[in-house]
């Protein structure tokens, strides 16, 4: 079976163009026929999105009618985190609060989708990690912890934001830093195979970078991956790539 994965910061819809419209960022990523989407950066029922529960919104005009979203923060009057949307049933779904080394920091979570299809069991993460690298390290060590607890037999795929080389100096203001070797990325790939792609994902004023990434267990292969221009629908470029399962 080819199972074709999206990842993708969505900045709640924000264009670069100032216009925020999940719909728009469904129907152009509908085009890759994706069977499952790894989302950062969604809102549910905030303000600055018109009240919009943006997951249910993307998943339905995208085409998968299977989703999910956790929330790490209270905003405008809803909530803001990660999503998943799936071809496929979700089984069981769940969210885990990364530690902060200061209490001022943004929330950060990752989270957790389980599906199955036939034998095959798939444990889905959406991450979207900080912009301080002690606490990337921090949550990267947390999640190597609950995958150690997962089945051998079963795949594991990480999609998202790793915010690598990425600092934050203020509000509204970062510098990227680009390395040889990020330490985040050689903790997980003593686990994990990591997706080879190199071209930039994040696009600002502050800084470019490339900082979204897939990651995935030794058992499946890929076929072919890439990096979506999204045409500025985001300040992210989405990741896409296909397995064999």
């Amino acid at each position: 079976m080819i199972l074709k994965i999206i990842t993708f910061n969505a900045a709640h819809g924000k264009g670069m163009d100032g216009k925020i419209s999940i719909v728009r960022q469904a129907n152009f990523l509908k085009e890759f026929h994706p069977d499952i989407v790894f989302m950062q950066e969604v809102d549910m029922y905030t303000t600055r999105s018109d009240r919009i529960n943006q997951i249910q919104l993307f998943s339905e005009k995208i085409g998968l009618g299977h989703a999910s979203m956790e929330s790490n923060i209270v905003l405008e009057g809803g909530y803001y985190g990660d999503g998943i949307v799936s071809r496929f049933p979700i089984a069981f779904s769940t969210n885990y609060l990364m530690p902060k080394t200061d209490e001022s920091h943004e929330q950060r979570g990752i989270l957790r989708n389980k599906i199955s299809f036939g034998t095959t069991k798939l444990n889905l993460f959406s991450v979207h990690l900080s912009t301080y690298e002690d606490e990337r390290i921090l949550a990267v060590k947390e999640l190597l912890k609950i995958l150690e607890k997962i089945d051998p037999r079963e795949i594991i795929i990480i999609g998202g934001d790793f915010n690598v080389g990425v600092t934050r100096l203020g509000k509204g203001r970062y510098i990227y830093e680009k390395k040889e070797e990020f330490e985040e990325y050689r903790l997980l790939q003593e686990k994990l195979k990591k997706l080879d792609n190199q071209e930039d994902t994040w696009f600002s004023d502050l800084g470019t970078g490339c900082i979204d990434t897939i990651f995935y267990s030794n058992q499946i292969q890929v076929r072919k991956f890439k990096t979506i221009d999204v045409k500025g629908l985001s300040d992210h470029n989405a990741v896409y790539a296909e397995f064999n399962i």
